[in-house]
């Protein structure tokens, strides 16, 4: 309803209410005079009885009383209610300009050769995937085949097909061989096939926006694992806002992030790509200002690269677990991403290097802050989510069907979280902060007294820091 017609609405709504009250008051009013009109005729009938023959001289009749007529509401006039329909609420905030490559119109082949490539490839293709024919004829037959799928989600006037070519394009890929396919001859063809798509795809990568979303979507689906050097380019590409030209949008970027998560749990790297996959997560993990749900779903894919973690550069640093550490610490940044990390330090792997101590202590610190967040705005909608991340660093987590909601982590490398892993470190801090989860999960503020015990605690645990510093 546009305020122009509220305003109608309202001045209406009281013109009918003045009316009605109105109404009412002049048929009270027409009661009351018909009753003083009987009184009246009453009156000089007696008087008539009684005075018969007494002349009387004629009196000037008294000016009748003007009726009190009843205060009327005041009802303020359109105009004068001062709104201007043209004028935005406070709260309003104006959605950000729409990006420049949402309007690309880049295709990689007329319609024409489309149709041309079509008739060369098209069935060919799926033969070809079926036989898995490695031989230079089903090079040529892959190549050209994958140049026109891809050219094909390049087409301006059919981006709502976009999702059903990518998803037919996957299955495709994903189903690779027959049942008289050896398994040395169907990784061949797949090895052959995601080089091929490794090798074309960066061209959509420069296309508008639907093209740039599917073109990802792809690498995130086909579980091809060095197809983790291109989404790792699309992380480190430069925020698109200030570099039109070779930068990426940020929700490309976390759907990039998403796949590495994908690739990481199903598409069996090796050390070598896990590695390199830690490294460039690390690297866009330095900054804080990227927004929480990039950071969360790094964070995400950081933990599933199960490496020892030492840094490619200084065999004796684990920088893993210094990365989750300084984001934990971070108090820049949300306490979703600083809760998760918390989370991803119960699972990752510890080089002998690491002092679980120092971990425990961060995150004793970081459940502290948060406590004390709590207690003073207990309402917020965040805490639930945050406490839990607090609960699963130190405990295992299994749902209620312990088969779909298995603890992965602990399925992979034989326990999950840091309850099971150093029972003797961290049970204390286990001790002192699941009190305050429960209260939270239970919708209440944390308790005064369990705030009390975690604080004595984490300044324990600080001056122990301090004077193991100290001796050293």
């Amino acid at each position: 309803m546009s305020m122009n017609r509220h305003c109608h609405l309202s001045t209406r709504h009281h013109s009918d209410v003045k009316d009605g009250y109105v109404q009412s008051l002049n048929r009270a009013a027409g009661f009351q005079s018909t009753c003083a009109a009987k009184f009246v005729v009453l009156i000089a009938f007696v008087t008539t009885v009684f005075c018969v023959g007494f002349p009387v001289a004629a009196q000037p009749a008294a000016p009748a009383k003007p009726a009190v007529a009843p205060a009327k509401p005041s009802v303020p006039k359109t105009d004068e209610l001062k709104i201007d329909p043209d004028k935005l609420p406070d709260w309003y905030h104006a959605p950000p300009e729409p990006l420049a490559i949402k309007d690309l119109d880049l295709p990689l082949a007329t319609k024409e050769e489309l149709a041309k490539l079509k008739r060369e490839f098209g069935s060919a293709y799926r033969q070809t995937l079926k036989t898995c024919d490695v031989s230079a004829n089903g090079r040529k037959i892959i190549e050209g085949a994958i140049h026109y799928k891809l050219a094909e989600m390049t087409v301006r006037d059919r981006l709502s097909d976009l999702p059903g070519l990518r998803k037919t394009f996957v299955q495709e890929f994903t189903t690779i061989g027959d049942g008289a396919r050896r398994k040395g001859e169907i990784d061949a063809m797949t090895a052959l096939v995601g080089q091929e798509i490794v090798k074309q795809i960066p061209e959509l990568l420069k296309n508008n926006s639907y093209v740039r979303l599917n073109a990802v979507y792809i690498l995130c689906e086909i579980n091809y694992a060095p197809a983790y050097e291109l989404l790792l380019q699309v992380m480190r590409a430069p925020d698109i806002r200030k570099d039109e030209e070779n930068g990426q949008p940020e929700t490309l970027k976390i759907v990039a992030a998403m796949g590495l998560v994908r690739i990481l749990r199903f598409a069996s790297p090796s050390v070598k790509e896990r590695t390199a996959m830690a490294t460039g997560i690390i690297e866009a993990l330095k900054d804080p200002q990227t927004h929480f749900w990039y950071q969360l779903r790094l964070i995400e894919a950081l933990r599933y690269c199960e490496i020892a973690g030492f840094d490619p550069g200084d065999k004796d640093r684990p920088f893993v677990v210094e990365c989750l550490i300084s984001v934990v610490n971070d108090a820049n940044r949300t306490w979703k991403v600083r809760t998760r990390a918390c989370y991803a330090l119960g699972r990752v792997p510890f080089p002998k290097s690491v002092k679980v101590e120092d971990v425990i202590t961060a995150i004793t610190e970081c459940a502290l802050q948060i406590s004390n967040a709590a207690a003073a705005n207990p309402n917020h909608m965040d805490w639930k989510y945050c406490f839990y991340n607090l609960y699963a660093a130190f405990h295992t987590v299994d749902g209620k069907d312990k088969e779909k909601d298995k603890d992965l982590d602990t399925e992979k490398k034989g326990a999950g979280g840091l309850l099971v892993r150093f029972k003797v470190a961290a049970q204390p801090a286990y001790a002192v902060i699941v009190p305050i989860v429960a209260d939270i999960l239970s919708g209440k503020a944390p308790d005064a007294g369990s705030l009390q015990k975690l604080t004595q605690f984490a300044r324990s645990r600080q001056t122990d820091a301090v004077q193991a510093g100290t001796n050293k």
